[in-house]
Order: structure tokens, then sequence, then C-alpha cells
């Protein structure tokens, strides 16, 4: 397999763009994956530039553009101002992929609150996308929906329902999250069932116990079973680290998390 390997703003390991891209480029990274912020640098088009020009001179390609601001302004909201509040982030999203010449922005398609009609939520789920996705279009950007613990999507056959509700908007594919997966099930088993729906995967191990993500090949998360399941639906694509960096030399963790995802999707024969 010939995956490249990236790490999301989760796990940066310093304050600076350009110091983040240094150390990912001195690690052997292929990849830098930034998110969207209230007042963060992909909100500016200067901001965009310099999260750019730092890649570019550290030899780092950008995958795609996350955020965490749509826990807060939900696409599936009942709320109209949120919702659009919500479109218009993944839309400033989209702008941002395309400058940084990312393929995809990654996005949560819903949020259901305890009460919440959850029919109408996946309708508005649906139109939100729809209308991102032909947005992202007009980029040339595509769209990946997220497998997040929002309480959505319960199985790989409702995900791929949604997908094809939505793939006739734009570029549409599955951001599969390995850790998220496990949390809703087996990941080997969304892995099969998503197949060549999968655009990029984010990995991190799961403490069953404690309920919270931690670092690879220290959770219980059955690697094997996932490699496997990767290797049979033919995935050959990015491989991101969704993990906080350490809380002493934070600039370890990214090497650290590299060489243990070399380890498990580079298997020596």
């Amino acid at each position: 397999m010939n995956h490249r390997y990236g790490l999301n703003q989760a796990g940066f390991p310093a304050s600076e763009i350009e110091a983040t891209c240094e150390i990912l480029a001195d690690a052997g990274y292929d990849g830098v994956e930034p998110n969207y912020r209230k007042g963060g640098l992909l909100t500016t088009a200067d901001g965009r530039e310099r999260v750019r020009a730092a890649a570019d001179e550290n030899g780092l390609t950008v995958p795609a553009v996350s955020t965490t601001l749509h826990w807060e302004y939900p696409l599936s909201s009942a709320d109209d101002e949120k919702r659009e509040q919500g479109i218009d982030i993944a839309c400033e999203m989209v702008d941002a992929a395309a400058t940084l010449d990312a393929d995809e922005i990654l996005l949560v398609p819903a949020r259901i609150l305890p009460g919440a009609d959850y029919d109408a939520d996946y309708r508005r789920a649906v139109e939100s996308v729809r209308e991102i996705a032909g947005y992202a279009a007009d980029a040339g950007v595509g769209v990946a929906v997220e497998n997040v613990q929002n309480d959505f999507l319960y199985s790989p056959r409702e995900f791929v329902e949604f997908l094809e509700a939505v793939e006739d908007s734009g570029a549409i594919s599955a951001y599969f999250d390995v850790g998220n997966g496990f949390r809703w099930g087996l990941p080997d088993r969304w892995i099969r069932g998503l197949g060549d729906w999968i655009s990029k995967v984010h990995v991190k191990d799961w403490l069953t116990d404690a309920h919270r993500p931690t670092y690879l090949l220290q959770g219980d998360i059955d690697w094997d079973s996932v490699v496997a399941a990767l290797s049979d639906v033919g995935y050959d694509g990015w491989i991101s680290a969704e993990i906080p960096p350490y809380n002493s030399a934070p600039h370890r963790m990214p090497p650290d998390e590299l060489d243990t995802m070399r380890y498990l999707f580079e298997p020596s024969d």
C-alpha cells in the first residue's frame, strides 16, 4: 500500500503553523490537516496564504480542512439561524480548501440532541450537505462526511444511504474515523460496509472503560482487523492521526505516532 500520512490540528505540537509544519516535515509526514476555527488562520485570506506557504515550504500537502464548529452550529439544527451559520462555515471551509489546494473538507453532517425529531434532523442534514456540496463542486472541492459521536448514522448501511441521498449534488465521500467506528461498533464492519465510499481515514485508539481516545496501540482497538479490512476494500489513501500532543515534549508525539502508523499500515514481509 502507498499510504500518505498526515496529522490533524488536534495534535499540532506548536502554536505557530510554521513550527508545526517544520516538525511534521522533519518527522517524515506527507501532510498537515488544519482546522477552521473562530478567529483562526483559515478565516482570512492572509491566514490561508500563511498556512499554504508553511506547508509548501516544508513539502507538505493539505489533504483536507476540518472543523469542530458544526457541534455548535449543527447542519441538522431546527434553529434556522444556527443551521445557516453552519452552512456558511462550511462554505468558508471550501474557500480555504481551494486556497490550500486541499481535496476535500471534512463535514460533520448533524448533531442529534436529546428529544429531537430524528427524521426531521435527517432531512435538514441532507438539505444542508446538498447545498454545501453544490458550492464545493463549483470550487473543485469534495465533501467528505465523517462518522463522529453525534448520535447520527448508527450503522454502515445508514451511512451509505445518507451518502447516496446527497451524491448527485457534488463530490461526496466518507471520511472514516477508526476511533469513532470503534465507539459505534467494530471498525472493520464499518470499513467493509462503506468500502469505496471511503476517501480518507482518521486514526486514534480508544479506551473503552475510560470512554476516551488515546494514542495508537494504547487502547482497545483490534488494529489487525482494521488493517485487514482496509486492505480488503482496496483503500490506499491518506491516513491522518487525530490525537492530542503530549503534555510534556509535544514535539515528540508526531514522530512517535508516524512510526506507529507505519508499523501498522506498512507491515514488513
